[in-house]
């Protein structure tokens, strides 16, 4: 069983191209001009239009057609075989490009009459420790995908999933906008994308043992070791922290939102009122109100008030917003019948 797992099922070298096949292949990716250039080129500005204009299609657009991850996947290569001169010439290229994405991003936001910043834009300020799963895994499905004898769609798909243009389009925006919540969240973003394709195919590459330099010196090989160990931890911290920082956000904001939701849909009558928006201040200690439908009396709100303490929510004030009843109420009054939905409490 066990061996047909490994030399069966799991088999990965049965269709693997030759090591000079794949060292020319990864070699001609890594070439940086005319073609491969523009084609570059247009990859930023159309992800710099889809980023400023929210259009996800676009973007996606954009990442298929950009050659940026080719030279972060030759770095990665030539790390596990020790081709010294490969790496040169990928780590330049890969800067060059870094510069010319730059250069092309903050000069269409400098020009581009929407400076608003869209959910697109916002999106890539908050990186995390997700992000570095997807580029860990999205990084050994493209060294996967490239070292197989017959291609497939293994390598756009890896473009989308890793998402490299949109970040750094994002700094560009924060450049032409001297705004560093934008420039550094975004380049951190990047930068995790990257080391975590490079280290995945440096590590798929020493799992295939391909061919390595005839001499190799044991002092390269534990800098090598301890460039890498360095790296995985001086990023992955940042995103650690903050992927719990967030995930620890979102349970206590869930956590309210249903404290709030209960309270709402056991105190207010939704026969006769209906709660168009809870609004909850977590910092004031304020959950306001907006209600259409049969009016409360003080007496009411205060008893209201004083059964908050039951939903977990003492210590907060509550106000109250009402308004008569009108035909809009008819209308709500069906869509809402239920009482106050999760969509349509904000916490501030």
């Amino acid at each position: 069983m066990i061996d047909y797992l490994k030399n069966g099922l799991f088999d990965i070298r049965s269709d693997q191209m030759g090591a000079d096949a794949i060292h020319e292949s990864i070699v001609a990716g890594v070439k940086l001009k005319g073609a491969p250039l523009i084609i570059l080129f247009c990859a930023i500005i159309v992800a710099s239009v889809g980023l400023n204009t929210n259009s996800t299609a676009v973007i996606i657009g954009a990442m298929l057609i950009s050659p940026l991850m080719n030279p972060i996947i030759a770095m990665g290569y030539s790390l596990a075989t020790y081709d010294g001169l490969l790496l040169r010439n990928a780590a330049l290229n890969f800067m060059i490009q870094i510069i010319i994405a730059l250069i092309g991003a903050s000069i269409y936001f400098s020009l581009t009459p929407i400076h608003e910043a869209t959910s697109e834009l916002i999106a890539r300020t908050g990186p995390s420790f997700f992000d570095m799963l997807i580029a860990f895994f999205g990084g050994t499905a493209g060294v996967i995908g490239i070292t197989r004898k017959e291609k497939t769609n293994v390598i756009p798909g890896v473009a989308i999933a890793t998402a490299l243009m949109p970040p750094m389009c994002t700094v560009g925006y924060g450049i032409a906008n001297s705004n560093p919540d934008y420039i550094f969240p975004a380049a951190y973003l990047f930068l995790i994308n990257a080391f975590f394709i490079m280290l995945a195919t440096f590590a798929f590459c020493k799992l295939l043992q391909l061919k390595q330099a005839a001499v190799v010196k044991e002092r390269f090989n534990k800098i090598l070791k301890r460039g890498i160990i360095i790296g995985m931890i001086l990023i992955t911290i940042p995103a650690a922290v903050s992927a719990i920082y967030v995930s620890i956000d979102s349970i206590l904001n869930q956590h309210l939102t249903g404290k709030v939701q209960s309270f709402v849909n056991a105190e207010v009558d939704s026969s006769t009122t209906t709660t168009m928006r809870a609004t909850i201040d977590p910092e004031r200690k304020n959950l306001r109100l907006d209600l259409i439908g049969e009016v409360y009396s003080p007496d009411q709100i205060d008893r209201i008030t004083t059964n908050m303490a039951d939903y977990g929510l003492e210590g907060y004030t509550l106000e109250v917003v009402q308004d008569i009843r009108t035909t809009l109420f008819n209308y709500f009054e069906k869509e809402n019948s239920a009482g106050i939905l999760e969509g349509e409490i904000v916490i501030v």
